[in-house]
């Protein structure tokens, strides 16, 4: 079930807790394989931990406070973003924590912000191989089109800091912020940093909390059987997208036309339909809830490669889409609701 954040009782598809409470959001100018991704990072040593670590045990309901960052640089923030969910709610949770980053950390740094987190677990991750390492892994004809997107000479070294443009847009995004967005669709659910873990509370690295949770939207989420719980909705949509219909139909045999919800949007669940392009509201990706089970699960997983399959570092992957329609779909299948 489904849920908002905040508020209101729970559902059984895709569900929120109410509204988060107060979360401030503070906006921050970040800079932002031909072989699957996922076979890579499996054989690759992808912990980076610095001073004290304690093995996370398996749990069938373990959760996992998550986000993301470019590189060590945002030690700053992330000490901040640790701070504001310790006072309002981890102090008591002692949920672990895992920092995933696009540029490897020294071990120093990692110390330093684990030690802002004792007693809870921290641990930073690196996502996937160096840009240079993807690169290599890509054909000829791939890194070719990249550059051109990039507006790069054939001499120029690809950087996260390239910015790229779109096959029909003019709008440019820079490698780093596209890969997050491919990451957060499709190869965070299954990445080894998150094996042990059930659920994942997503929350974005220049997101804040500004008042204590009296109640754990964890627990929420164990006692509801939850899929999702969600902050905000709708925010922002998708609409006739022709590309993402053909998508959604292969892989579960219908399209997506619409969100059911009801009158304070505690609950959403699909209005699927057939032959025709997708059209649906979509769920913020600043911050939410996740049965990482469910995101797993071969099917959505199918769905999800397509998505981002198009070809590398792509905009269009975007994770508020992803999050949405796994959800949105897993109640179809379960429910059968029309």
């Amino acid at each position: 079930m489904m849920r908002n954040l905040f508020g209101a009782p729970f559902a059984v598809a895709l569900v929120l807790i109410g509204s988060i409470a107060n979360i401030v959001y503070i906006f921050l100018t970040m800079p932002t394989l031909t072989e699957p991704l996922n076979n890579v990072l499996e054989n690759m040593p992808i912990f980076d931990r610095g001073g004290e670590h304690h093995e996370q045990i398996p749990d069938n309901n373990s959760a996992v406070i998550v986000t993301k960052v470019l590189w060590s640089k945002d030690i700053g923030i992330l000490k901040q973003w640790v701070c504001f969910i310790s006072h309002a709610y981890n102090d008591k949770a002692k949920r672990d924590f895992v920092i995933f980053t696009t540029m490897p950390w020294e071990d120093h740094e990692i110390a330093e912000l684990q030690a802002v987190a004792a007693p809870s677990n921290l641990t930073v991750a690196l996502e996937a191989p160096p840009l240079e390492e993807q690169l290599a892994a890509m054909t000829k004809e791939e890194v070719t089109f990249l550059r051109e997107r990039c507006g790069a000479k054939e001499n120029d070294t690809l950087t996260w800091f390239h910015h790229c443009t779109e096959p029909g847009s003019n709008n440019k995004a820079n490698l780093g912020y596209s890969w997050q967005a491919e990451f957060r669709s499709y190869q965070i659910w299954t990445h080894p940093a998150l094996k042990n873990y059930r659920y994942m509370m997503w929350i974005d690295s220049d997101a804040r909390i500004g008042a204590k949770w009296e109640v754990d939207p964890i627990d929420a989420m164990i006692e509801n059987d939850l899929t999702l719980l969600y902050a905000q909705f709708p925010y922002g949509s998708r609409k006739n997208d022709v590309e993402i219909g053909n998508k959604l139909t292969q892989v579960y045999n219908t399209s997506l036309c619409g969100v059911y919800a009801d009158s304070k949007y505690r609950h959403i669940y699909a209005k699927v339909c057939k032959d025709q392009p997708a059209s649906f509201e979509m769920l913020g990706g600043m911050h939410h809830i996740t049965d990482l089970d469910v995101y797993r699960n071969d099917i959505h997983q199918q769905f999800l490669k397509a998505f981002t399959g198009d070809y590398r570092f792509s905009r269009k992957s975007d994770d508020q889409i992803a999050v949405t329609t796994v959800a949105l779909m897993e109640e179809f299948l379960q429910n059968g609701k029309k």
